[in-house]
């Protein structure tokens, strides 16, 4: 420590004092039993110290949130790149000592939509982290994704567990697809490809919505037409 290192000296106010000037000074009782005499200009109460333990997390993201999405990209890689390995330290040696006590549990996977289940395996495919593969839901261009995520906090949770314990993929609802005032319904080949017939492949008719899609047939959710029909899972 040299002259120039700033310090802090903790102890117990005992009273007003002068000095040969006539200032006011602070008398403080150090641990030790020492009396100290400080210019009051020198000398805070502790309860207007930050305490590091004290700070909430919630306003360190509130705050973060208000930045435009450029500088909140920054900020967040910042803070991984800079705490990321330490981090990665504590939560191996908090989850080794939880888990000689409570032994080895396995996390409970959650359950998600499958377009959620895509998106997660494209960003961890990227090597984002967590927080940037939640960020940049807003800007990927997947409506259905941005609009569950930001439902309710509940999805914001349930996407964090799937990202960090796993998941599973939700069974989605199958339809048959029906040309109206025909016999013709849209069937996969054994080609793979997706036609309309009327008396084969007659055990392929179910489809979910993501295959009708993918399969250039998304039109027929909203054409008049068709007849689409919810078939079960």
């Amino acid at each position: 420590m040299d002259a120039c290192t700033k310090v802090l000296v903790y102890g117990n106010f005992d009273g007003f004092a002068h000095s040969t000037d006539d200032s006011l000074l602070i008398s403080i009782v150090l641990d030790g039993g020492e009396k100290v005499e400080i210019s009051e200009e020198f000398v805070v109460s502790a309860d207007q110290m930050v305490n590091k333990y004290k700070i909430k997390l919630k306003d360190v993201i509130e705050r973060i949130e208000k930045f435009d999405l450029a500088t909140k990209a920054v900020w967040i890689n910042e803070i991984l790149n800079k705490l990321g390995s330490d981090y990665g330290l504590y939560k191996y040696y908090t989850g080794y000592k939880q888990g000689k006590i409570d032994g080895a549990i396995e996390p409970q996977k959650v359950t998600i939509p499958q377009f959620v289940a895509d998106w997660i395996e494209y960003a961890k495919f990227e090597d984002y982290h967590l927080l940037g593969g939640m960020d940049s839901i807003a800007i990927s261009g997947r409506k259905n994704l941005d609009e569950w995520f930001r439902d309710n906090d509940d999805n914001m949770d349930l996407f964090a567990r799937a990202w960090l314990d796993g998941y599973t993929v939700e069974k989605e609802p199958k339809y048959t697809v029906k040309l109206k005032n025909t016999d013709d319904y849209l069937v996969k080949t054994n080609n793979d490809d997706y036609r309309f017939y009327n008396n084969i492949y007659t055990n392929r008719r179910k489809h979910t919505r993501k295959e009708i899609e993918n399969a250039g047939f998304g039109w027929v959710f909203s054409c008049e037409g068709v007849e689409v029909e919810e078939v079960g899972k």
